[in-house]
């Protein structure tokens, strides 16, 4: 039992303010024990890199190895709220290249940040592509281990539709009022890109109906599911069509459904695959 249940066996309430102290003061405990303690040194590149990604002002002239010292510095000025700090810490970690002189590489940070956003109860995933890290809001637990992160490793077979997939993801890490239609967008042409390379055509999502009700029946879905798979495919496709892919009226209270409904889709077809 970590300290923030203790205080709720106690009876002691903990509300997000609570829970965003209770964050910052344990990961700058350990990021400042690291700078007095471990005494690491960043490659003036990697710490160009940090400031050119985040628009920081650089330290003129040589650092002389306090690159890290002056990239703590300006994490602290983003501690307001946990959505404003992560962007800059997944930025320092995406800076990083694995030197065996480090105690602490971007393993060891993402390993930090991920046990510190666990123990404070902040419900936050982080992810890794080619680009380097990102980290979107995490929904149920079964549901984002089951329909985010296992289908990420079974779309390994599908590369594109995995890209598109990432895309969306990250799409969904940025939301905001103004551009929720363009990441519903993203996650129907995600859907639509892994159709195209697991039934190995060319069509659009829509006319890919077929296809897929076909593939169901014939993989021993009863008719009394697969009918009702297909009308579900049917609603996400004319919500696709209605509000995000011809027209800019999806809100940020589904985004969450889409993600995983496009998810849940692409999960059962890789199930029926494999047996």
């Amino acid at each position: 039992m970590n300290f923030l249940d203790y205080r709720k066996s106690l009876g002691i309430a903990i509300n997000d303010e609570s829970k965003k102290q209770y964050f910052f003061t344990k990961i700058f405990n350990v990021l400042y024990d690291i700078c007095d303690n471990d005494g690491i040194i960043l490659e003036d590149q990697e710490y160009f890199k940090f400031c050119n990604a985040t628009g920081t002002q650089m330290h003129r002239g040589g650092i002389y190895g306090q690159g890290y010292s002056y990239i703590l510095k300006e994490l602290e000025k983003h501690t307001k709220s946990i959505e404003n700090f992560l962007p800059y810490y997944i930025a320092f970690m995406n800076c990083l290249v694995n030197n065996s002189y480090r105690s602490f590489n971007y393993k060891e940070f993402y390993n930090l940040l991920c046990n510190m956003l666990d123990q404070s109860q902040i419900p936050y995933e982080i992810k890794k592509d080619n680009d380097g890290y990102f980290i979107f809001p995490q929904g149920a637990k079964e549901l984002d281990d089951s329909l985010v992160s296992q289908n990420l490793e079974w779309l390994k077979s599908y590369p594109h539709a995995r890209d598109a997939f990432v895309k969306a993801l990250r799409g969904y890490a940025d939301q905001n009022d103004s551009n929720a239609s363009e990441i519903a967008d993203k996650f129907r042409k995600s859907l639509e890109t892994f159709f195209q390379e697991f039934f190995k055509n060319e069509k659009s999502l829509e006319n890919n109906k077929l296809e897929y009700g076909t593939y169901l029946k014939t993989h021993g879905v009863p008719a009394e599911i697969s009918n009702n798979l297909e009308s579900l495919f049917q609603a996400y496709t004319n919500y696709m069509n209605n509000y995000a892919k011809h027209h800019d009226k999806a809100g940020l209270n589904v985004l969450e459904y889409i993600m995983y409904q496009t998810g849940n889709i692409i999960r059962l077809l890789i199930r029926l695959e494999n047996g």
